[in-house]
């Protein structure tokens, strides 16, 4: 065995506990310095607020005399932005959780789609280029699967999007979601190039087995989610119309 299949053969064996085990506990190292940050800046706000309050009582004009206004927005700073790197932290948390979950569960889909909108957000084009527009019904019947599964789906399909709006000046991305008696529905909408029509025909085809012969880079993701999609018998539907791209999901949940 030479060199580089050696870091090969290490490099696996590294890989293989980096998801289920490592990066759970970096993220719980993390987790317990940044609630200590946001339990100590609140408290911060509250003893300087008493404090100077009652300073002022005694030696009326020390609130101003000391810039209490200016201390009091740097504190209130301090803690919103630390309100604001805990939610992204919970976002990160949130996707690796879901990601190393191995059985099924009840999964609410708008709350799904929801979190993965957010995590996209990491990639800085989506987050400041693309508009996106979220129509997601709160009262969806959950459905029943592999958390890992669905969210590795819907990340396939943003990035997909993400990846055909480039040439775009303008970037629109649409999600909704909506149910009926027996099945849950998604619609995905982006003004990308066309999905290309070998990955609208594994949509088409009832079999699972797909060839990916001459399938784009950027439809790739979007053909191997509708093969996983195909093994919780949904159906997908692929259009590309007027410069708009639709992807239809239909889920049942009974």
């Amino acid at each position: 065995m030479n060199k580089t299949d050696s870091y090969r053969e290490l490099e696996k064996r590294f890989l293989s506990t980096f998801l289920g085990e490592l990066l759970p506990g970096v993220l719980h190292n993390f987790a317990n310095p940044l609630n200590g940050i946001m339990g100590r800046s609140k408290l911060l706000q509250r003893r300087l607020a008493d404090r100077i309050r009652q300073l002022d009582e005694t030696y009326p004009g020390f609130a101003a005399e000391f810039g209490e206004d200016k201390i009091t927005r740097d504190i209130n700073s301090i803690a919103s932005e630390s309100e604001r790197f805990f939610d992204i932290f919970r976002d990160l948390a949130g996707k690796i959780s879901t990601l190393a979950s191995s059985e099924p569960e009840k999964i609410n889909v708008s709350r799904m789609i929801e979190a993965e909108v957010r995590f996209a957000d990491f990639y800085l084009d989506f987050k400041h280029d693309i508009k996106k527009n979220l129509l997601l019904d709160e009262n969806l019947p959950e459905i029943t699967g592999n958390a890992a599964d669905y969210s590795l789906c819907i990340s396939a399909f943003i990035n997909s999007a993400r990846e055909r709006m480039k040439i775009c000046p303008e970037r629109e991305l649409s999600i909704s979601t909506s149910h009926d008696t027996t099945n849950v529905y998604i619609m995905i909408r982006d003004n990308g190039l066309a999905v290309s029509d070998g990955c609208k025909k594994i949509a088409r085809e009832t079999e699972t087995a797909f060839n990916m012969d001459g399938i784009l880079d950027t439809d790739q993701g979007v053909c191997y989610a509708i093969f996983l999609l195909k093994q919780y018998s949904a159906r997908v539907c692929i259009d590309s119309e007027n410069g708009l791209n639709s992807i239809s999901i239909t889920i049942p949940y009974r």
